[in-house]
C-alpha cells in the first residue's frame, strides 16, 4: 500500500469522527480533479496539503479547537459569487483577517512572500494575507462551504493554466 494511503488513513483517524466522511469525500473529489495529496507529520499531528501543479490549494491543520481548512484563495476574485454565498460568520472571519502587507506595499513582508489575494465582498474590496484570509474551523455548518471554496479555487486555477 502506498505511503500516502497509509498516512491518509492515519490523518483521517485524527479527524473528529463526525467529520471523517466529509474529509474523505472532499479528498476523493480533489484527487479526481487532479490534485496531489501531500501529508506530513507535524508537531500537532498531521498536515495534509492538496496541490495542483505543485502549488498548494489547501491544507488541513490541527489545532486545539479542531481541524481547520486553510484555503489559498489566489483566484478569489474569480468566484466572488461563492464568497457572497458564505454564511455571515465565515464572511466576517475573512474580512477581519490580516491584510496582505505586500499587496499594500510591494516592499513590505519577505521576498519569499507569494502575496495574498484580492476580492470584493458586499461592495468592499479586500486584500488579504493568503495564510489566514480563508482559514476556517471545520464544523457541520462550515463543511459544505469549505468544499465549495476549495472546488471553486481548483476550477479557477485550471481555467487559468
Amino acid at each position: 500500500m502506498a505511503k500516502e494511503k497509509v498516512l491518509f488513513k492515519e490523518f483521517l483517524s485524527a479527524v473528529a469522527p463526525e467529520h471523517q466522511a466529509f474529509v474523505e469525500e472532499l479528498n476523493n473529489k480533489l484527487i479526481e480533479q487532479g490534485c496531489d495529496l501531500v501529508i506530513k507529520e507535524v508537531k500537532s499531528g498531521y498536515a495534509a496539503s492538496y496541490q495542483l501543479e505543485k502549488k498548494t490549494i489547501m491544507n488541513w491543520v490541527f489545532r486545539k479547537s479542531g481541524v481547520l481548512a486553510r484555503i489559498y484563495g489566489d483566484n478569489a476574485g474569480k468566484y466572488e459569487d461563492t464568497l457572497a454565498s458564505l454564511p455571515a460568520d465565515m464572511q466576517k472571519k475573512m474580512t477581519a483577517s490580516r491584510d496582505c502587507k505586500r499587496l499594500i506595499d510591494p516592499n513590505a513582508c519577505s521576498d519569499t512572500c507569494v502575496k495574498g489575494f484580492v476580492y470584493t465582498l458586499n461592495g468592499d474590496t479586500h486584500k488579504k494575507c493568503r495564510n489566514d484570509g480563508m482559514f476556517f474551523l471545520l464544523t457541520n455548518e462550515t463543511a459544505e462551504y469549505i468544499a465549495g471554496l476549495v472546488c471553486a479555487e481548483v476550477t479557477a486555477r485550471k481555467s487559468a493554466s
